[in-house]
């Protein structure tokens, strides 16, 4: 669904970063965690990292979850919900960051309760998962309305920077597959929460393989639709069409193919055919924002354009399979390391690996 946004003005950084105290999370990915923290302006003096195993990272304070924390929350919201109850904080932010985010543009934060940044994921194995995402930067130009709305549809928990006060409020503490989302919506029907979109973009990476792209598309879905009983009837509708509609999207293509590749399809096959032309003409306009957010090259968006078909059915794989299976569990998508992509320039290699055969390279620290 898009959301115009042509007026929106991002409200300018207003806090220093010396009111945020940094947290990234992760499982046990001590390489990659080590180039985020590296990335972190130096006007962040107070940076954790929560972790579900013992790790190294230089320039940040690790902290292992103990196993014998119980909370109602699982997974990444255990983390989270255990970080929030035992490490201090005195800041008025506290910057919640994957991984993988990279926050080399930062340069303060804007005057939010709630502040969504926003990702630019880059590529790290597969092309066509890169491609992907690409097109999914344009699907979701609908971002920038967000702070317009009553309530975000999404929230990205990779850069989200959150009141202190609102979150001890809040809590972490609730099973769902989205905790960032999750958290954004109670605290938004709880109380009156100022939602802000900040114009910094994070550096993150992109999926490694199509399989791990389904995967995380589908728990998006799934996630939204569980919680969904969170909105009132009004966005309910909103965010169930929105979700059906990036679901089926995936069979848009097969529909713009068929007059083609069946001739005499019916009575109605010209007036078919210019139906598939429309309903792929927002194809095309997803795949040009997103070439425009990413300022990437013109050898990129024409790759992109001619492939937009297979990319926008690889896009909308995970959320129908989210959509018809929704998965129960949770697997984190893996992280590469960050001296293994160098060297991957969008435009220097054109492999388009789905499913990576180099495994044992993946960050397994």
């Amino acid at each position: 669904m898009f959301l115009p946004a042509r007026r929106q003005r991002y409200s300018p950084p207003v806090h220093d970063l010396g009111e945020v105290q940094a947290r990234v999370l992760t499982v046990d990915g001590g390489g990659v965690v080590q180039a985020s923290v590296d990335a972190l302006p130096p006007e962040i003096e107070e940076c954790h990292v929560i972790s579900e195993e013992p790790i190294a990272v230089a320039g940040a304070t690790v902290h292992v979850v103990p196993d014998a924390f119980e909370c109602a929350a699982t997974r990444k919201g255990r983390a989270l919900e255990w970080a929030r109850r035992e490490i201090p904080c005195e800041r008025e932010y506290v910057l919640f960051l994957d991984e993988d985010t990279i926050t080399t543009d930062l340069d303060g934060i804007p005057d939010g309760d709630v502040v969504q940044f926003r990702e630019r994921p880059t590529r790290s194995r597969s092309l066509l998962a890169y491609l992907a995402e690409i097109y999914r930067m344009g699907f979701q130009t609908e971002q920038l309305a967000f702070s317009r709305l009553a309530i975000p549809l999404y929230a990205w928990g990779g850069g989200l920077a959150v009141r202190k006060e609102l979150e001890d409020r809040i809590t972490w503490d609730r099973e769902t597959l989205i905790e960032d989302t999750s958290f954004v919506w109670n605290a938004m029907r709880r109380e009156a929460v100022d939602f802000e979109v900040s114009e910094t973009k994070f550096d993150t990476q992109a999926p490694p393989s199509i399989r791990a792209m389904i995967d995380q598309r589908s728990r998006w879905l799934a996630g939204s639709q569980d919680q969904s009983g969170l909105l009132s009837s009004a966005y309910r509708a909103i965010c169930t069409l929105r979700n059906v509609a990036w679901a089926m999207s995936a069979l848009v293509p097969i529909l713009v193919l068929v007059p083609f590749l069946i001739p005499g399809t019916g009575t109605f096959g010209p007036a078919f055919q210019a139906l598939s032309l429309v309903l792929f003409g927002p194809t095309v306009l997803w795949s040009v924002l997103g070439v425009t957010y990413y300022d990437e090259s013109l050898r990129v968006g024409v790759l992109l354009v001619l492939l937009a078909p297979l990319v926008s059915v690889l896009h909308s794989a995970g959320a129908f399979v989210g959509f018809t299976h929704p998965p129960q569990d949770f697997d984190v998508t893996t992280k590469v390391k960050p001296d293994l992509i160098d060297g991957l320039g969008s435009d220097t290699n054109t492999s388009t690996d789905t499913d990576t055969d180099a495994e044992a390279e993946i960050e397994a620290d």
